[in-house]
């Protein structure tokens, strides 16, 4: 009996020494909170609806601390942040947590901000903010080209489509024209569009080699792509007139073509430089007939080429024996250069590139307005109008060339006909 009754005394000590030690837990009034459900944006970081989570606190006992604990699934809470009123806010007191003090969490399972509030008399409150995390879709670039060249005046067309749930407010176009990324240009979005068609000319600065494309939605996620700039091996000449031989009261200033320099020189300026001479453009008297002549093949037409009373008289050995080929269309390996010609995507003009197509065999290539008449050496304006130009060079080697025939005008004196043409020369 004394041991049942000591049992008992003991039992009820213990309970007076915890009841004595722990916190009362209730007031004559709760407390309030005021704030809202925020949104944790996973991808940025960032807290929405405002910068921070944030509310006020009402509490007529008084408020000495606040502990904010982060609450997650299956982890055990973790202390975030502790709040001290100061003594003139002790019963309202306006809270933020820091958004840095949980940045490094793992927030994809959290619920909320558990807040426990320790009052001045001893007392405790505690309080719960809704916080649901979540992972917005990142923008997307698509159908960019891998690669793209300048045209003949420097421009780059840049097309593709740019996309974001979340909406996109900006488009970045940079190159690497100094070695490392610069900005070259941008389009500002201002209607927070989920779909852009991307429309965009940039100009080519010297030395670029690559341009990145980026897009930055609403969330401020980014997407990237790379488009390559392939250095051109070849020079472009554009809209290049020459006249055919000319006659000796109207000499033609521009009968000779010299691919180095992109240059033509007449009748009366040739002479001296005929080692330099890839082709030569001549019309019949009697035929009309609209001709390319390899230079090594003019010594029965030189007379024709006059500077008043004086003729033309080259030296046979000093003239090359280029050789042309037209392009037909309907044949593969031709149908194939035509798409990149037009495609503007031709970056070398070595043989390679003219796989599949027969060597240049002719000495002259003559203009025929019809299509049917089309031939290895007879082109037009509409459908066989790309010519390949092969002229020899000193060493043995050669230097292809692509014309592309734009315009013939046969005049009323054939003599003073003009052909009109782009020519890519390989360097």
């Amino acid at each position: 009996m004394m041991k049942h009754s000591f049992l008992t005394i003991a039992v009820l000590s213990s309970m007076l020494l915890y009841s004595c030690k722990k916190d009362k837990t209730a007031v004559s009034s709760p407390d309030t909170i005021s704030t809202r459900d925020f949104s944790y944006n996973i991808a940025t970081r960032q807290i929405s609806p405002d910068a921070e989570i944030n509310g006020e606190l009402n509490s007529p006992a008084g408020i000495k601390l606040i502990y904010y604990y982060l609450v997650r699934n299956n982890i055990p809470d973790s202390l975030v942040h502790i709040g001290t009123p100061a003594e003139g806010s002790r019963n309202s007191y306006k809270f933020s947590i820091p958004t840095g003090n949980f940045g490094n969490a793992k927030m994809n399972q959290v619920t909320g901000i558990k807040m426990m509030v320790k009052h001045l008399d001893n007392t405790s409150f505690e309080g719960f903010i809704k916080v649901t995390a979540f992972t917005p879709p990142l923008p997307k670039i698509e159908d960019t080209p891998v690669s793209l060249i300048p045209d003949a005046n420097g421009k780059i067309h840049i097309s593709g489509k740019a996309s974001s749930e979340n909406g996109l407010k900006l488009i970045e176009i940079y190159d690497d024209f100094e070695g490392t990324f610069a900005l070259a240009g941008k389009i500002d979005l201002s209607q927070n569009e989920k779909v852009y068609q991307l429309n965009y000319e940039y100009s080519y600065r010297k030395n670029a080699g690559k341009l990145k494309i980026v897009a930055t939605d609403h969330f401020g996620l980014k997407a990237e792509a790379l488009i390559s700039i392939p250095l051109k091996s070849y020079a472009l000449y554009q809209d290049l007139t020459m006249m055919a031989n000319g006659t000796a009261s109207a000499p033609s200033g521009s009968s000779f073509f010299i691919g180095e320099t992109g240059s033509v020189l007449g009748s009366c300026n040739i002479s001296g430089q005929e080692q330099k001479i890839d082709f030569v453009t001549y019309c019949s008297s009697t035929t009309a007939v609209f001709t390319l002549y390899s230079p090594g093949n003019t010594t029965t037409i030189a007379k024709n080429y006059k500077c008043g009373a004086i003729i033309w008289e080259p030296n046979a050995t000093d003239l090359k024996a280029s050789r042309f080929r037209v392009l037909i269309p309907g044949i593969a390996a031709a149908d194939r250069i035509y798409t990149a010609y037009n495609g503007n995507t031709i970056t070398d003009l070595n043989d390679q590139f003219f796989e599949g197509i027969a060597l240049p065999g002719s000495s002259t290539a003559k203009f025929d307005a019809a299509v049917a008449n089309q031939a290895a050496n007879t082109f037009n304006l509409t459908a066989a109008y790309l010519l390949w130009i092969r002229v020899p060079k000193a060493d043995g080697s050669f230097v292809n060339q692509l014309l592309r025939a734009k315009e013939v005008i046969i005049g009323s004196t054939p003599a003073l006909s003009t052909i009109k043409f782009d020519i890519l020369v390989s360097r």
